[in-house]
C-alpha cells in the first residue's frame, strides 16, 4: 500500500488531467475520417478510443458524484492506497518505455463504430475532464481512504483516493492508443 499526501495526489491528478484535456485537442485537426479510420482489423480508431472513454467516465463520474457529495470532510492528509487500487492502478497505467498491459475492455464499455460521432466524443470527453477536474477539487478535503467507489462488477470496491487515480491513469493509457493510432494513420 502506497502513502500519499492527499493535497499533493490531488494536485498531481489534476495536473494530469488537464494534460489528458489539452493532448486531446490535437485530435481536433484530423478530418472525421480520420477520427473514425480504425489502424487494423480489430483495432480501434480515435472515435472508440474516445467513445470507449466517454461510457467508462459518465459512468464512475455519476457513482463518485452520488458518493462525494454525502461525504464528511476530513482533516487528515494522509492518504494510505489499497493494495487491489495499487494493483489496478498498476495494471492499467502506461509503463515508462510508453508500453501498455494488454486488457480486453467489457462489451458495455465499447462504442458501437457505426452510429459513433468521432467530433461529439471528443467534446464530450473535454466534459468529462471538466466534471473530473470539480470532483478533484471536491476531493481535496474528503476522506480518500473510508468513501468507496463500485468497481467492475459492482463486488469490488475501491476506496475514492484509487478510483481517483484509476481514472485518470485509464485516460492517459488511452490517450497514448490514440496518438499511437494518429501516427499509424497520418
Amino acid at each position: 500500500m502506497a502513502l500519499f499526501s492527499r493535497t499533493t495526489l490531488i494536485t498531481d491528478l489534476l495536473d494530469r488531467t488537464e494534460l489528458l484535456k489539452a493532448n486531446t485537442q490535437a485530435f481536433g485537426r484530423l478530418s472525421d475520417d480520420q477520427l473514425r479510420q480504425p489502424p487494423g482489423p480489430g483495432k480501434w480508431s480515435i472515435a472508440e478510443i474516445y467513445g470507449h472513454l466517454n461510457l467508462f467516465l459518465d459512468q464512475y463520474i455519476r457513482l463518485i458524484l452520488s458518493r462525494i457529495t454525502l461525504a464528511p470532510d476530513s482533516p487528515s492528509d494522509v492518504y494510505h492506497s489499497g493494495w487491489l487500487g495499487d494493483w489496478f492502478c498498476e495494471r492499467i497505467m502506461p509503463r515508462p518505455d510508453g508500453s501498455v498491459l494488454r486488457l480486453k475492455a467489457r462489451k458495455s464499455w465499447c462504442a458501437d463504430a457505426q452510429r459513433i460521432d468521432a467530433r461529439d466524443e471528443l467534446s464530450l470527453f473535454q466534459r468529462h475532464c471538466d466534471a473530473l477536474d470539480d470532483i478533484l477539487r471536491h476531493a481535496a478535503t474528503k476522506d480518500l481512504r473510508r468513501n468507496s467507489i463500485p468497481f467492475l462488477p459492482r463486488i469490488v470496491h475501491l476506496r475514492l483516493g484509487d478510483m481517483l487515480r484509476y481514472l485518470v491513469a485509464h485516460g492517459e493509457r488511452h490517450l497514448l492508443q490514440a496518438q499511437q493510432v494518429m501516427i499509424l494513420i497520418a
